[in-house]
């Protein structure tokens, strides 16, 4: 069972089933979950040492003394009596002792375990089940001759240890009596540190990519060590790889399971969704082993700019590309030149013109495809619209691209009606209608200004509805003789609307008292 308490029916990649007595183990670890809930923060993984159903032996056990009258005995296969700690015939000094230490690697804390145990107490020897370290110890179980079970949870603890000592202040007389054995220790860790993560590849190189790249990124963990390496583009998964770890049917073998680095090769073919033309926001993400999703896991985003559709050039001459925008009136063209590395014009060089409105999620449009004239010269007309961002590419191979990002600012320009648009009395109305420019044009904040002298003044105001149609009505009062007004309708500059602040052409009416 993990944690939650859910049984694990299958094993996860690069796990295995290893028959029946692993089943009555796990029964040992399920019932640990139970006892001891998952970390609030991290990834939480259960582990066992010394249990032959799994198998697992105790590597991650040494055996420690501050006298030499303790001796050890290590036996964890099938049929073996477990991690053995006793006395020789000698003579023990006060406070002396010998254990079996359980530490837990950086990163890791032991937050819940479960034991058999057994041991017997003669001349003054104690055996004893400890956390935290040996020479400050936490005593919180001390065996008898059965062997039987033995199960803690509490405060995070770095080390637990069978411990054999001699409590009497005089020290312990010579003979043989006294010791501990444990065996089937599982153990409820906790790891609380992020992985560490880096990324290589070819699709992280600057500029603009096409065709085939690779991505290749790089963790390293300490505590459960990384389990999986996982890729998304555009917030859509693309592919995961699962690192080899000393696992059996979702318990750890080792205290560290999964290797403490790790790295993970991905060809990317940016000509496929989830890829598009334009910006793309590629996430690698990195995690910790855990039995539930709470895993620690760190991620890292990067800026993709993916560019399919630009032609390759034909002349590969370019060294230097400069480009800028020239306005004249509505009409916008990109104006700009080619050079060698001598700084000389270069002929008959293709270059690419592409726009994109900055929104999420738009996709970039290529505009014109320009030849250069004999002082490498060129110059390309951009259609109407709104506020764009303006990429000027050059391809002389398809691994690189000599580009210039331009930004084009354009003001909205709303259109306003009004009805009637005969004379009127004072007192009647006039209906104001203003109409907003796409995209994004739902929910924007509009004005209607009246001409005051030389002001203009706030006469209506509101947010544009379904298509982006603002509607109101101004009712005139104190209007005497005959006058004309004149209006105008104002748009802000907005988040999320591609426009800059800008204003309708002014409409008059005519209003008589």
């Amino acid at each position: 069972m993990n944690p939650n308490g859910r049984t694990a029916r299958s094993p996860a990649p690069g796990e295995s089933w290893v028959g029946r007595r692993a089943l009555a183990a796990l029964g040992v670890l399920a019932a640990l979950a139970l006892a001891w809930p998952a970390a609030a923060q991290g990834g939480t993984y259960r582990a066992a040492l010394c249990n032959p159903d799994l198998p697992a032996y105790h590597a991650d056990a040494t055996f420690e003394r501050t006298s030499r009258r303790y001796r050890s005995d290590a036996s964890c296969g099938v049929g073996g009596n477990g991690l053995h700690v006793g006395r020789d015939e000698g003579a023990a000094g006060a406070g002396t002792w010998g254990a079996w230490v359980v530490r837990a690697p950086r990163g890791l804390a032991i937050s819940g375990l479960s034991v058999k145990a057994a041991g017997r107490a003669q001349h003054g020897q104690v055996p004893e089940l400890v956390l935290d370290s040996a020479v400050r110890p936490r005593p919180f179980a001390r065996p008898t001759t059965e062997l039987q079970p033995f199960r803690w949870a509490g405060a995070p603890s770095r080390t637990f240890a069978a411990r054999l000592r001699c409590r009497r202040h005089s020290g312990c007389p010579r003979g043989r009596g006294g010791g501990i054995q444990v065996k089937r220790v599982a153990l409820v860790l906790d790891d609380a540190v992020e992985p560490a993560l880096r990324l290589d590849g070819s699709l992280f190189a600057p500029g603009s990519r096409r065709g085939f790249q690779t991505a290749a990124p790089a963790a390293g963990d300490v505590g459960g060590g990384v389990r999986r390496i996982l890729l998304q583009v555009n917030g859509e998964p693309v592919t995961a790889h699962t690192v080899g770890c000393r696992l059996v049917a979702r318990i750890a073998l080792r205290l560290e399971p999964c290797p403490r680095r790790a790295r993970a090769r991905f060809v990317a073919a940016t000509a496929s969704p989830p890829f598009r033309q334009g910006p793309n926001l590629v996430r690698a993400c990195a995690a910790d082993y855990a039995v539930t999703t709470a895993a620690n896991r760190s991620c890292v985003r990067r800026r993709v700019r993916v560019d399919n559709l630009c032609p390759l050039s034909e002349v590969v001459g370019a060294a230097t590309l400069h480009a800028r925008l020239r306005r004249r009136g509505n009409q916008t063209a990109v104006v700009g030149r080619a050079l060698d590395g001598h700084g000389l014009g270069v002929r008959g060089a293709r270059v690419c013109v592409a726009t994109r409105v900055r929104l999420r999620g738009v996709v970039e449009q290529v505009v014109t495809t320009p030849v250069t004239d004999g002082n490498g010269r060129f110059r390309a007309k951009l259609p109407p619209g709104p506020s764009r961002e303006v990429r000027v590419a050059y391809w002389p191979t398809a691994r690189r691209a000599i580009e210039r990002y331009l930004s084009l600012e354009v003001p909205v320009r709303p259109r306003l009606r009004l009805r009637p648009r005969h004379p009127i009395a004072n007192g009647s109305r006039v209906r104001f209608t203003v109409l907003l420019p796409g995209p994004e044009n739902q929910g924007r904040r509009v004005r209607i200004q009246a001409r005051a002298g030389r002001r203009w003044v706030d006469v209506r105001s509101g947010v544009a509805g379904a298509h982006g149609v603002y509607r109101a009505i101004y009712r005139f009062r104190s209007t005497t003789g005959r006058r004309r007004y004149g209006f105008r309708a104002l748009v802000p500059k907005q988040h999320g609307y591609p426009y800059e602040a800008g204003t309708s052409k002014v409409r008059r009416a005519i209003v008589v008292g």
